[in-house]
C-alpha cells in the first residue's frame, strides 16, 4: 500500500482532439497506443493525432459521449446584430453555452458535446471560431471583463474517492474519472491510498491502525483478484480513501461556485479534504487568472 498526496493539476487544450481522447483515457487508467520509435518526429505527431482522432471517433459512437464535454471551442462576433434569433435562445436557455457582451460584441463558448448534437447552431456559428488566445486577445482589447468567466479549464484532480463525490456534486457536471469498475488496481500501480488531511498530525496509534486497516483490505482486494473475482466486485472493499483521478472542466464563473462552497464554505464548513482540494485549485485560478486581470479574486 502506497500512501500519496492530493494533487491537482491543469490540463490547458492545444489540440481538440488529443484533448478529449487524454481526458477519456483516465477512466480506463490507460496511455494509448505508442508510436514505434524508428518514426520520425512527424511521423510520431501524425500517428498520435489519428490515434486521438480515432479515440474520440469511439467514444462518439459508442455514446461515451460525455468526453466531449471537456473540449471546448471558442467563438466571437464582432456585431451582435448579425445573431439570428434563434440563436439568442440557445444562448439564455441552455446551461451548456455561455457568451458575455459588450459595445454588441459577443464572445461564446461552448463544449464539443452540445455543439455537435446542435448541429444547426454550430454551423452558424463557425465562421466566428477563435483559437482561446484570440478570444483572450479580445477581451483584454475591448476590456470585457465579463468574457474571461466564460473561459473553460480542465483540472485533473487526484484525491479520496470520498472527496470526488463532493466535488462531483456540481450540475451540470463535465466529469471523467478513473474507473475502479474497469481498472484492475493490482496490474496499475497497486492499491494507492490519499493521505488524510489529519494523518501527518494523527497520534502514533491512529496512523497505526489507519494503516494495518488499509493493508488488509489491499491485501483482501488483491487476494479476491487471485481467486477470479472481477475489479467491478473486488472493489467493494476498497477504503473510501483510495485514491481516484479526476478531470473536471467548468468555466471560471462555475469554478468559482465550486470554490465558494469548498473552500470559503458559504453553506456551511466543508470536509478538510475537500478545503485541501479547493484551495489547490484556487491557487491555480489565480495564478492564471491575474495575468490577464491583476486584482482577480476567487
Amino acid at each position: 500500500m502506497k500512501l500519496i498526496n492530493s494533487s491537482v493539476e491543469w490540463w490547458q487544450q492545444d489540440n481538440l482532439a488529443r484533448h478529449i481522447a487524454r481526458v477519456g483515457r483516465i477512466c480506463y487508467k490507460a496511455k494509448g497506443k505508442q508510436p514505434d520509435e524508428g518514426l520520425t518526429d512527424e511521423e510520431k505527431e501524425a500517428f498520435i493525432q489519428k490515434r486521438d482522432e480515432d479515440r474520440c471517433k469511439g467514444f462518439w459512437e459508442s455514446g461515451h459521449r460525455s468526453m466531449y464535454r471537456h473540449g471546448t471551442m471558442y467563438f466571437f462576433m464582432p456585431n451582435e446584430k448579425g445573431f439570428p434569433n434563434y440563436i439568442w435562445a440557445y444562448l439564455n436557455a441552455s446551461p451548456y453555452i455561455d457568451y458575455a457582451t459588450k459595445n454588441h460584441k459577443v464572445w461564446i463558448s461552448a463544449n464539443m458535446q452540445f455543439l455537435l448534437e446542435n448541429g444547426d447552431l454550430f454551423t452558424s456559428l463557425k465562421p466566428y471560431v477563435v483559437t482561446e488566445a484570440e478570444f483572450i486577445e479580445k477581451a483584454q482589447k475591448y476590456d470585457c471583463e465579463s468574457a474571461f468567466a466564460i473561459l473553460r479549464m480542465t483540472f485533473v484532480i487526484t484525491t479520496q474517492i470520498s472527496t470526488s463525490r463532493e466535488l462531483n456534486r456540481k450540475s451540470p457536471n463535465s466529469i471523467a474519472e478513473q474507473s475502479t469498475r474497469y481498472c484492475n488496481l493490482e496490474k496499475r500501480g497497486g492499491v494507492q491510498i490519499a493521505r488524510p488531511h489529519w494523518y501527518l498530525n494523527g497520534t502514533r496509534w491512529q496512523r497505526m491502525v489507519y494503516s494495518f486497516v488499509c493493508r488488509v483490505c489491499e491485501w483482501g482486494y488483491n487476494r479476491l483478484l487471485k481467486l477470479g473475482m472481477k475489479p467491478e466486485d473486488a472493489r467493494g472493499i476498497l477504503p473510501l480513501d483510495t485514491y481516484t483521478v479526476v478531470a473536471y472542466t467548468y468555466t471560471i464563473a462555475e469554478w468559482k461556485e465550486i470554490i465558494d462552497l469548498r473552500y470559503h464554505g458559504t453553506t456551511g464548513k466543508p470536509h478538510p479534504n475537500a478545503h485541501l482540494v479547493a484551495e489547490l485549485l484556487r491557487n491555480k485560478i489565480l495564478e492564471r487568472m491575474r495575468v490577464y486581470l491583476p486584482d482577480f479574486e476567487i
